[in-house]
């Protein structure tokens, strides 16, 4: 006796709404969003992390996010942030005198790493508390693209900051300063705005967020207290001091003394 099969249900078709909504949302999405999304980037050493920064974003907030290849990533940034610190701080010590280019040229990237070690924890803890699904590896990571970031940039100006300091005299020593001033956060506001931007775009990705933004801009003014707080310690410009000499005191009574 044969089995008498039960009759196959016809297919039910995909919706066409859902086609027709994603393909409205990625047409409705900024161009930077799609650029990112088309970037394709694969690292292979600690030297071509900066390439990866300028050139596809994309692919490192999706790195990122998926926490791959975040050991190369912390270590390329860490050394770009190191390399454009140390170029820039001898840029600054070149702007007071010969003798200070060596010692600004030490003491400057410690204000920033320093500055970021310090802070680190307070980006996870923080991060974590707000809802941010991130592991300490990922906020290293993302502290350090801050860092690298805001170094590029001051890669980018040096050139121009050297010349004010070589061109002018004792008479533009406040133009300088405040040029200097300016590089710096223009810098460090592209660094955080790397981050933001990654945010933003893993969250339109994958439908999750990476940070939460008003935490991180809490936590982006602490970064800031911090490195006026640690420049004022170590003083990269303070020739007076000697190499490992520290002056204590609140950065902001220095400066109003001034």
């Amino acid at each position: 006796m044969e089995s008498q099969s039960s009759p196959r249900l016809p297919a039910v078709p995909e919706p066409v709404y859902s086609t027709i909504s994603k393909a409205a949302d990625i047409a409705a999405s900024p161009i930077w969003m799609l650029r990112w999304e088309a970037d394709r980037f694969s690292p292979v050493g600690v030297f071509t992390i900066g390439g990866g920064l300028l050139r596809a974003q994309g692919a490192v907030a999706r790195d990122l996010f998926a926490a791959s290849r975040l050991r190369l990533y912390t270590q390329g940034c860490t050394l770009l942030t190191l390399f454009a610190t140390a170029l820039y701080g001898a840029i600054l010590g070149s702007s007071v005198g010969p003798a200070q280019v060596v010692p600004a040229a030490i003491k400057f990237p410690a204000v920033i790493l320093a500055s970021c070690g310090l802070c680190l924890p307070s980006f996870y803890i923080f991060q974590a508390l707000a809802g941010a699904r991130l592991t300490f590896q990922q906020a290293l990571a993302a502290v350090m693209m801050l860092g690298a970031a805001a170094g590029l940039i001051l890669l980018a100006c040096a050139p121009i900051v050297w010349f004010f300091s070589v061109s002018t005299e004792g008479d533009a020593s406040a133009f300088v300063a405040g040029l200097n001033a300016m590089v710096i956060g223009v810098s460090v506001a592209f660094g955080f705005h790397f981050l933001t931007r990654t945010h933003r775009y893993t969250a339109w990705k994958y439908g999750e967020r990476m940070f939460d933004l008003r935490v991180m801009a809490l936590w982006f003014a602490l970064v800031l207290l911090v490195a006026a707080q640690m420049a004022h310690f170590i003083g990269p410009l303070d020739g007076e001091r000697g190499w490992l000499g520290t002056e204590r005191g609140f950065f902001l009574a220095a400066l109003f003394a001034v």
